[in-house]
């Protein structure tokens, strides 16, 4: 074995050591919280029902109703969307410093844009009309969010009570454009006349028919051209490719190639390809397109922050904003936009339960979801990391999905997902709790451990 071999071994053991230790850094207390809240679950079910027996059968019609019944998996992903999109604007207010409550509010607000402009746009192809009514909803919720964000930063009004006011201004506004101006005429429930058919959002099953279409096929063309030109303008920025491709020119020649040359296979192939092959064939599945925009958007809110020169100054702000100021950042810009931000994100969500999710395709009266509240937990369980985020949305998604067989085979009341929902953000937001029941030594002070942005005027 040569010398360098030799070396390199006493190496790896701490190597291994201090990956193992960043893994339990990230997810290690969050996992506890999690297992310290379904125990504590279990424990409730069995002192109410007397019997461990109920226990089992309850986590057991949990675990059958989210994943193995008929559609169950495909339905928690369904849940899993706005969860992730809420989650991620929650996240992006915290490490902004900001404590957007009002996610909820924000997602009625897009909600009403998007059942407002789907119906207008009847006639026209969905390339245009889609893409219209997901502005619409990010925009609405943006601009929702924006106003506590200004006060915010103009005033010193603080951003939660702002946004818990501005819910409930939601909820009735919401309420008030279904019932008069914008009410279906012709349906027997208050609702919001049916949006556009070209407006809809897709369902996977219903992709092969969508793409007959050529203007379709030429849209997700556009978005698979747009998505190879980011991959490969980060692939072609790598100090490795830049010393064999040294000129701005062929870096932009190669550029512009590779991603035309995908959307012109894309644009070619994918109708036939769907036509000819396709797993979704279930005409009854919800499964939508929207999960695909879920998991873009995190990734862009994971770019924004690590990569960019605005996520870089968002989080400065929320780290110090009187370091951020004498740095010679714009304190109430970056506010707002972080709040503008936040509130597009919760708008999405809105528009995508009523492009393609709601069973009328319309805003109904009844429209309360509680999606907003949770996704706080979801925020807090991920320590804010959009990748964690995910995985926080689809097990919340599948507790909710799961609830109702859960009830029906054990007769345990599906509100016990709530107070294991709501275990999970005591845990989360106190892990001194959880390491004082593990006696697990911790290496920073409790207020280290904080997990909640500034306090009342910061």
């Amino acid at each position: 074995m040569s010398s360098s071999v030799q070396a390199a071994l006493p190496q790896s053991k701490p190597a291994a050591r201090g990956f193992l230790r960043r893994l339990w850094d990230a997810i290690g207390m969050s996992l506890l919280a999690l297992v310290t809240a379904f125990l504590l679950g279990g424990l409730v079910i069995w002192i109410t029902s007397g019997s461990f027996d109920t226990v089992v059968q309850a986590y057991a019609g949990l675990f059958r109703g989210a994943f193995v019944k008929e559609r169950g998996l495909t339905e928690t992903l369904v849940a899993s969307v706005p969860y992730i999109l809420l989650s991620l604007g929650v996240a992006v207010g915290f490490k902004s410093g900001l404590f957007n409550i009002g996610v909820e509010g924000q997602f009625y607000i897009g909600a009403v844009a998007a059942a407002w402009v789907g119906q207008a746009v009847q006639g026209v192809p969905a390339i245009i009309s889609l893409p219209l009514a997901i502005g619409a909803g990010a925009l609405g919720g943006a601009i929702w969010a924006a106003i506590p964000g200004y006060l915010k930063a103009r005033f010193g009004v603080h951003e939660v009570i702002n946004t818990i006011m501005m819910n409930y201004i939601a909820f009735r506004f919401a309420e008030y454009v279904v019932s008069g101006p914008l009410r279906d005429k012709l349906a027997s429930a208050p609702q919001t006349p049916r949006i556009s058919p070209a407006a809809e959002l897709w369902t996977f099953a219903a992709v092969p028919k969508r793409l007959e279409d050529p203007l379709n096929a030429f849209a997700v063309a556009l978005i698979a051209a747009f998505i190879t030109w980011l991959i490969m303008r980060w692939v072609v920025g790598r100090p490795s490719m830049q010393k064999r491709i040294a000129g701005k020119s062929q870096r932009r020649a190669v550029l512009l190639g590779v991603s035309a040359f995908v959307g012109m296979i894309v644009f070619v192939g994918l109708p036939v390809l769907t036509r000819t092959w396709w797993p979704f064939t279930d005409q009854y599945d919800r499964l939508h397109t929207g999960l695909i925009l879920a998991i873009f958007a995190a990734v862009a809110v994971w770019w924004l922050f690590a990569k960019t020169t605005l996520g870089f100054s968002l989080r400065m702000v929320g780290a110090n904003p009187n370091a951020a100021r004498y740095a010679g950042v714009n304190i109430t810009r970056n506010i707002v936009t972080a709040m503008a931000m936040s509130g597009a994100l919760a708008g999405i969500a809105g528009t995508i339960e009523i492009l393609g999710v709601s069973i009328c395709r319309c805003l109904p009266l009844f429209f309360s979801s509680g999606y907003g509240f949770d996704s706080i937990a979801i925020a807090l369980l991920a320590k804010n990391n959009p990748f964690g985020i995910i995985a926080g949305s689809f097990l919340f998604g599948a507790m909710r999905n799961g609830a109702d067989l859960m009830e029906l085979n054990s007769g345990v009341s599906k509100y016990i997902i709530s107070l294991i929902q709501a275990l999970v953000l005591l845990f989360v937001a106190a892990p001194g709790v959880v390491r004082w029941m593990y006696r697990i030594k911790s290496e920073r002070r409790p207020e280290e451990e904080a997990p909640l942005t500034r306090g009342w005027g910061g």
